[in-house]
């Protein structure tokens, strides 16, 4: 049933006049408030400030406790374990 009504809701998306920007950041080791956007005081982060007020800030994600799990899951798409 789902496969359908995506079939059916598809087109409408290839209407859409603007395609939004999508940024990813990947970055080793960083806490989520060390940058501006997130309540950093000591980290100046004036371009990522800017970005984060006049776009989407997203605030629920998934990691690993290491990096190559997540690398390899934002390439391929899989959860980390599957990878």
């Amino acid at each position: 049933m789902l496969r359908y009504l995506a079939a059916l809701l598809l087109p409408l998306t290839a209407l859409a006049a603007e395609k939004p920007n999508v940024i990813i950041i990947n970055i080793d080791d960083l806490g989520y408030g060390d940058i501006g956007p997130y309540g950093s005081k000591t980290n100046a982060t004036p371009n990522l400030d800017r970005m984060a007020a006049e776009g989407r800030r997203v605030t629920n994600y998934y990691a690993a406790p290491v990096c190559s799990p997540s690398r390899a899951s934002l390439m391929t798409g899989c959860y980390p374990k599957r990878v």
